[in-house]
């Protein structure tokens, strides 16, 4: 079998591919399994999946951290999901059978893998700018201070948001 090289620029995208796997309530365990192994994440998925959950996506009343970016940044969510649906028709990206809300952080992810691999350059900045980095910022700050295993996943997201930006 013949090994996948993978261009500069597909090597860049592959950890927000791996982190829409993650953040993706609609991917499966395998997946999300792996993409926590290719992303060097402590431990194993499984081992904290129902802290992940209740952090991030179920919690009472509510998640600590939505992963619907309106909701955990505290803006409009039309005007949020308008101008992740602008950007997505602009890269000419489709759905799927199953979707999430385009302001979804997987859905996100998905969107800077893709434009990111069209070097979009201004694109992925201004996403990052306004609603990838304000994110981490705000779920950092909401699970300060927790002794479980999600309270560093913020960082590990910002720590790759930063390298494809100094890229």
């Amino acid at each position: 079998m013949e090994a996948l090289t993978l261009d500069p620029l597909q090597q860049r995208a592959l950890p927000f591919v791996a982190w829409s796997r993650v953040w993706s309530p609609l991917a499966p365990a395998a997946w999300r399994e792996e993409a926590w192994r290719a992303l060097s994440l402590p431990g194993q998925f499984a081992d904290c999946e129902s802290t992940f959950l209740s952090a991030f996506v179920v919690g009472l009343p509510g998640p600590d951290v939505p992963l619907l970016l309106h909701a955990a940044l505290g803006r409009n969510g039309g005007t949020v999901r308008e101008d992740w649906m602008r950007v997505i028709q602009h890269l000419e990206l489709r759905w799927n059978e199953q979707a999430l809300p385009p302001d979804h952080l997987g859905v996100a992810c998905d969107v800077l893998a893709c434009a990111i691999t069209r070097e979009e350059s201004v694109l992925v900045d201004e996403l990052r700018k306004r609603y990838l980095d304000p994110w981490c910022v705000i779920a950092s700050e909401r699970l300060a201070g927790k002794d479980d295993a999600v309270v560093d996943l913020p960082e590990a997201f910002a720590a790759d948001l930063e390298a494809v930006g100094s890229a």
